[in-house]
């Protein structure tokens, strides 16, 4: 005999591994929203565990404290953009495109959830935190690489006039940064990173490197 088509499949347990990536995931995206409000110097461990209804003894079971769970964060989050920036510019060609698809696809990911440029932001502008600070430049200087190759690729093919890489490198990531990190701030900062913004930026960066 045939069961019927709409007769609902029960849904399997969930497992031990499951509910305990599940509780990880939980812990990391309250102690995100904490951080990005308060900065790491003023997050205490009773505000992450309040937030996420959790105790003292489960934040210790996933994490190695208060600067293990931040560094968790900052890779997770960092490495996620920098997949992400390093996948969009292998589908396009040409200094100018790829410099166009690093600034929308840094916009888009910013936009889709702003704690994330709050805190990175914050934490990279704020005093100097030991284990934390090493762990920022590290990552950021991988997406500042990612930036410079495309630059000297750039340069080589005649796109971009011979100059410093280094300096033109900054001079985009200034651009770029400083706008989601002053539009992330504000309350409807998802509708100001717009592709339209992402254009103008990189044409004005052309036209200030190529008058130079």
């Amino acid at each position: 005999m045939t069961a019927p088509k709409n007769l609902k499949r029960k849904q399997r347990p969930k497992t031990d591994a499951s509910r305990s990536s599940e509780m990880r995931d939980h812990v990391l995206d309250c102690a995100l929203t904490i951080f990005a409000e308060k900065g790491y110097a003023a997050t205490s461990v009773r505000d992450i565990i309040h937030a996420a209804g959790v105790t003292q003894p489960t934040l210790y079971y996933y994490f190695e404290g208060k600067l293990g769970l931040f560094l968790e964060l900052l890779s997770v989050k960092y490495e996620a953009s920098l997949r992400e920036l390093q996948s969009s510019i292998s589908e396009v060609q040409g200094c100018r495109e790829q410099l166009h698809s690093i600034m929308l696809q840094s916009f888009s990911y910013c936009s889709a959830d702003v704690r994330v440029p709050r805190l990175m932001f914050q934490t990279a502008y704020g005093p100097d935190i030991p284990g934390v600070t090493e762990q920022l430049e590290r990552l950021g200087n991988e997406r500042f690489d990612l930036v410079k190759s495309v630059i000297a690729q750039g340069i080589a093919a005649g796109e971009l006039p011979q100059s410093s890489v280094d300096g033109l490198a900054l001079a985009f990531c200034c651009l770029m940064d400083q706008h989601i990190n002053v539009l992330s701030r504000l309350n409807d900062s998802p509708s100001k990173l717009t592709p339209q913004l992402a254009d103008w930026l990189v044409d004005l960066f052309f036209q200030g490197a190529l008058s130079a």
